[in-house]
């Protein structure tokens, strides 16, 4: 009996031990550098200079599209009254 108290003690140490080894990353290796900016990517000087195309909204397809069911949609009960009922 004492003998497996001695290996609960000592899993339970070695567990507080390797958190404190994860908790503060003593044993970490070297972290990754961060990549260093770059002026290449989009930015917003050339917001003012874009153009949108609403010429799809024109065509006779988008036109025929119908619209099923009720908008907006009215929200009925759903679920079961009783979570705990086998059906």
């Amino acid at each position: 009996m004492p003998q497996s108290k001695i290996i609960l003690a000592f899993i339970v140490i070695m567990g507080f031990v390797a958190g404190y080894f994860y908790y503060f990353d003593i044993v970490g290796g070297p972290e990754a550098p961060l990549p260093l900016p770059t002026t290449t990517g989009d930015n917003l000087d050339s917001f003012p200079n874009i153009t949108l195309d609403f010429s799809i909204l024109d065509n006779d397809v988008y036109r025929s599209l119908q619209l099923f069911g009720e908008s907006p949609v009215s929200p009925n009960v759903t679920g079961k009254k009783n979570i705990f009922a086998p059906f």
